[in-house]
């Protein structure tokens, strides 16, 4: 490589030597160079002008396996995806695919003879990339796609971020409370990290492909909104919610009064004694030595302060049997009340 050289001199170079089009890009499909030496196709104009390819165009790279190649390829034409035929050579630092030298040839004018000047041109390119490599740049574009794929289902950010991250097709995610040196910081301190099938889960529950990232997001954040509610769970896990599931997947209109009214007489004391002892009786399923145990108390006090719930609610939470509605209630309300803590 010589000291001036960049990738549009290389571009330009292979292309007044073939006399046919050619593109640089990034290992995420964006145009970094081009010359335009003869006609150019809809996935030429495409990243050139809106600086990425189409989801057909996604397909038929994963479909050829573009991103596992060692070696020139020769790409069919793919009429769905408004592709000719081309060459593509993967460009690869230390084994990490970089980007992709592209040549349109739909008239096939470039035959076998040409992949020694391919291969010079892709060796020139592959210089120019690794000594401007920016890490950030990486950075900068997975942070993107991670954004775009919590905001919903994007089979385009998906498939990028799998060429991007180098995962296998179908890659699964999960998304845990905790930070990980092998995952992807995440708003609201959680990390996604890709896993394999069979993995236990995390926080997220039991692992989502790659393209459900922003469900596996939402099972995080409403597993650890009922935890600070103070759900009992046997693991810190979506797939152990069991009866909360109810409490967080309720209707965002229903008001916990609606299920039953002792809910509110219960919020409107001057404590929140009675309110604690109501949750912990009813977690501990009614067992008065645990309860008495777990809050501290005599169990006189105990008893009063039951006998006090039954005065306020009309709920005999040892053996009424609408003491499972005031049990929801109560979740419910202070599953709400978590979601601003």
């Amino acid at each position: 490589m010589g000291s001036g050289d960049t990738l549009q001199a290389v571009v330009d170079s292979l292309a007044e030597r073939l006399e046919l089009s050619v593109l640089i890009e990034d290992a995420s499909f964006h145009a970094l160079s081009w010359s335009v030496q003869t006609e150019v196709d809809d996935v030429r104009l495409h990243s050139i002008l809106r600086r990425g390819v189409t989801a057909a165009t996604l397909d038929a790279v994963d479909r050829l396996g573009l991103a596992h190649a060692t070696a020139p390829v020769r790409t069919p034409a793919v009429p769905e995806a408004g592709m000719e035929q081309r060459w593509c050579v993967p460009l690869r630092v230390a084994e990490h695919l970089v980007g992709y030298l592209w040549v349109l040839d739909p008239h096939e004018r470039a035959g076998p003879d040409a992949l020694p000047a391919l291969a010079a041109a892709a060796d020139r390119a592959i210089s120019v990339i690794a000594a401007g490599a920016a890490p950030e740049d990486d950075d900068r574009q997975l942070r993107d796609l991670l954004g775009r794929l919590e905001r919903g289902p994007d089979e385009e950010a998906a498939r990028r971020l799998t060429i991007l991250a180098r995962l296998p097709d179908g890659a699964l995610i999960v998304v845990d409370e905790h930070p990980r040196r092998d995952g992807w910081p995440l708003p609201g301190g959680l990390t996604a990290f890709p896993v394999g099938p069979g993995h236990p889960g995390a926080t997220s529950g039991p692992p989502l492909p790659l393209v459900e990232l922003h469900e596996a997001v939402r099972r995080a954040r409403l597993t650890l909104q009922a935890l600070r509610a103070g759900a009992l769970l046997t693991r810190p896990s979506w797939d152990c919610l069991h009866g909360w599931r109810m409490v967080v997947e309720a209707p965002p209109g229903l008001d916990p009064a609606e299920i039953h009214p002792g809910v509110d007489e219960l919020h409107r004391q001057k404590t929140p004694d009675l309110l604690i002892t109501a949750r912990t009786f009813l977690d501990l399923g009614g067992d008065v030595q645990a309860t008495a145990h777990a809050l501290h108390l005599h169990r006189t006090t105990l008893y009063y302060r039951l006998d006090r719930i039954k005065a306020l609610t009309s709920v005999d939470l040892r053996t009424g049997p609408d003491r499972h509605d005031l049990d929801l209630a109560l979740r419910l309300a202070a599953f709400r009340a978590a979601a601003a803590q």
